[in-house]
């Protein structure tokens, strides 16, 4: 029986946590198990994740005993319904798909593509330097490099905080009034430096 696998590892005053046997973390049994749980008078908060079930509950509607024979109900319940029946074994992947898959592979995935786009924007910023200028490096070198250097740093600071601006500033814009006073005041800025002084 499956419910003599189930091991209590933490109670606490309307919180216990119990480890489960793997049968019963197999998605269907745990939606079922978890579903059946949050049904319980007292219930309010049921999570599962790896092989741990945390139950949150109100003492007064539902005692611990209570719970626990619950829980076993539910899952000789389960078991007798023939839904925990193990899976086959899951074949081994290669191994060059687990290095390809694997976290440090994907960071250098990751940094190899944000270094294409650097390349992508440096190549960008070079050819309207020197083509759209007509060899501007030449006639002022002081202030293509001070240009190319607040291009950089432009493309540079957009990419860093898109994330936030897409997910964050423009949704909320009262609350990131002074980003976004910083935003047009750095725009602001960067065009004044661009128009031609008299």
């Amino acid at each position: 029986m499956l419910t003599r696998k189930i091991v209590l590892r933490y109670r606490a005053p309307g919180h216990v946590r119990f480890q489960l046997p793997p049968q019963l973390c197999q998605p269907p049994a745990a939606q079922e198990l978890v579903a059946a749980l949050r049904q319980v008078d007292g219930v309010y908060r049921v999570r599962l994740g790896g092989n741990k079930l945390s139950i949150r509950y109100h003492e007064p509607f539902v005692s611990f005993r209570e719970l626990a024979h619950r829980l076993h109900r539910i899952v000789t319940e389960l078991e007798r319904s023939g839904k925990l029946k193990a899976r086959p074994p899951a074949l081994r992947r290669p191994l060059l798909t687990r290095v390809k898959e694997s976290r440090p592979v994907a960071w250098l995935r990751h940094q190899l593509q944000a270094l294409r786009e650097t390349a992508t924007a440096f190549g960008i910023l070079a050819r309207r330097g020197v083509l759209g200028k007509g060899g501007a490096i030449i006639e002022d070198p002081r202030k293509f490099a001070f240009e190319f250097a607040n291009d950089v740093l432009v493309l540079y600071l957009i990419r860093i905080h898109w994330h936030r601006i897409v997910h964050d500033w423009i949704p909320h814009p009262v609350k990131n009034r002074y980003n976004w006073a910083a935003v047009f005041y750095l725009t602001y800025l960067l065009v004044k430096s661009r128009l031609p002084k008299h």
